[in-house]
């Protein structure tokens, strides 16, 4: 009996020993299993949003409810959580839990200078901090913020804060007129200064009217102002803008163009500092896709801290299908690459960024004069692979595509009738479906837009709903409020024509893509083209 009842004992004992060993293996396999996790999912800015698709604000809130705390370094080289969605005039508190690490504002691993720890000086230093140490910061002004560790952003140690809020009314009210009729030219939101800039443009399609200035319209005077410097040539229309950030400054970079009038086009690169109102030539490194003279840029977009130009137009010739990367860090000499092609020639493109990931949702094309189009494709610059998603349901070009809460907005325009449009087209991802949002009030193309991201969508200027180049008017968007459940809109299937067209050819290397959606295109040669409905007679040839 003793020698069972040490026997059962003895067994007891093995039995949690086991147990103890067995749950604290798993527990620890788990923590970095989650750490993993996180570090996988760095390359891209996660934009999380409620049912009404407006930001959802998370993290730990203080008692006030207007602090979010996030933790450095907090089970590895992470930031916890690495996306918050706060409000305007909220504070963000980082609290370091690990020593060696930084918070750096801006694209991963390039410095912007808008904000950093431990006390917003001297960024591009990237300073690191020990254990306990507390940053704070106030965002005043709404938009994407993106920031870094300096030590360890390669490694994918980058978080993203979303502030919404500060506008009012809810919906599309009226801004203040521009100080002249504005068309072609390209709308610009830079955040380091929460303005919104209108860089070139014409003030007609008479040879000499082209604009070589910029305008800027402040939110908080409700104004706008005629900058005092002048840029650098008369080829100001149809350009490629975004803002790219070298040696810890974001600048405005400027491809191509095209003066009014003329047929032939430019391939220089210029930048424009909005600190300073400061425009200067690059002097190098000229636009590859120009090489012949006549072509103006496409679709364009920034995507980690690169400018992508997608297509372009070979003045009254055909419409063209090549990718071009530009990165302004590169060395001189070397900052454009070639990437694979789009699947059929495309100008005037409604493009944007989301999630790395570049959509764009129709497009004009050349069919003897401009024509308004549904083609519709995504493109992953990392893995250069096209994509198929669905539809826009409506043609169109000749405007732009917007990010907006992690959903892409494309914007009225078009020529063909029933358009120029008014009509707000949504794309989201996630779901691969359309709808439609609030229109604006005045239907136009090729009118500068942009938005900050998270509230706020500015539009001006372009051609009227008759084709005329006399809009001066402003309209501006504000989610200040959830706004209505869009509505979706009935995919169109278009029958697909084969249409001749004069592309320039390319040999890229296809890469395997990590994106479901994404069908990798080995061969980047034109393709059949989309003809969503029968044309209307053609109009007498446009002067680009």
């Amino acid at each position: 009996m003793k020698r069972l009842t040490a026997v059962l004992r003895l067994s007891f004992w093995l039995a949690a020993m086991f147990a103890i060993v067995f749950l604290s293996q798993a527990g620890s396999r788990e923590k970095r299993l989650g750490t993993t996790q996180q570090k996988k999912n760095f390359a891209h800015d996660i934009h999380l949003v409620d049912q009404n698709g407006r930001p959802a604000v998370n993290g730990v809130p203080s008692a006030t409810s207007q602090i979010v705390d996030v933790a450095v370094g907090q089970g590895g080289d992470v930031f916890v959580p690495d996306t918050v969605n706060i409000s305007v005039g909220d504070t963000v508190r980082w609290t370091w839990a690990e020593s060696g690490h930084s918070v750096t504002s801006g694209p991963p691993c390039f410095v912007d200078s808008q904000y950093c720890s431990p006390d917003d000086t001297n960024c591009p230093a990237g300073i690191l901090s020990n254990v306990g140490t507390v940053y704070e910061h106030t965002f005043a002004e709404p938009g994407v913020y993106s920031y870094f560790c300096h030590a360890h952003c390669v490694i994918g140690m980058t978080g993203v804060v979303n502030v919404s809020g500060g506008c009012a009314p809810s919906g599309w009210s009226a801004g203040p007129d521009m100080p002249t009729v504005l068309i072609r030219a390209v709308g610009v939101y830079f955040q380091a200064d929460g303005n919104f800039y209108t860089v070139g443009g014409r003030i007609s399609d008479n040879a000499g009217d082209d604009f070589q200035h910029v305008l800027q319209y402040n939110p908080t005077s409700n104004s706008w102002t005629q900058m005092a410097s002048t840029l650098p040539d008369n080829q100001m229309n149809n350009m490629a803008c975004g803002v790219l950030t070298v040696s810890g400054a974001p600048l405005i970079y400027c491809v191509g163009g095209s003066a009014a009038g003329n047929t032939t086009a430019t391939a220089r690169v210029f930048t424009y500092d909005p600190a300073t109102d400061t425009p200067a030539l690059l002097g190098s490194d000229d636009w590859p896709g120009d090489a012949v003279g006549t072509i103006l840029p496409g679709g364009f977009t920034v995507a980690n801290n690169k400018l992508y130009i997608l297509g372009g137009f070979n003045i009254n010739v055909a419409s063209t299908n090549e990718i071009w990367e530009f990165d302004p860090n590169a060395a001189a000499g070397s900052r454009w690459a070639q990437k694979v092609n789009t699947p059929e020639g495309i100008m005037y493109a409604p493009t944007c960024t989301i999630n790395g990931i570049i959509y764009v949702g129709g497009a004009s094309d050349f069919q003897g004069t401009v024509v308004d189009t549904t083609n519709s494709f995504s493109f992953d610059p990392v893995a250069n692979t096209i994509g198929t998603i669905a539809a826009i349901p409506r043609a169109t070009g000749e405007t732009r595509g917007l990010n907006f809460n992690g959903q892409m907005y494309v914007m009225g325009g078009g020529r063909v009738a029933p358009n120029p449009s008014n009509e707000v087209d949504i794309y989201d991802p996630g779901t691969n479906i359309w709808t439609t949002g609030d229109p604006f009030t005045t239907a136009r193309r090729n009118f500068p837009t942009d938005t900050d991201g998270t509230t706020r969508i500015f539009l001006s200027g372009g051609y009227d709903s008759g084709g005329v180049p006399d809009l001066s008017s402003m309209e501006i968007f504000c989610a200040a409020a959830p706004t209505p459940t869009p509505t979706p809109t009935p995919t169109v299937t278009p029958t697909a024509t084969v249409t001749p067209t004069a592309t320039p050819s390319a040999t890229p290397t296809a890469t395997p893509s990590g994106t479901p959606t994404v069908t990798p295109t080995a061969t980047p040669s034109a393709t059949p083209r989309v003809t969503p409905r029968p044309r209307p007679t053609p109009f007498p040839r446009p002067t680009p």
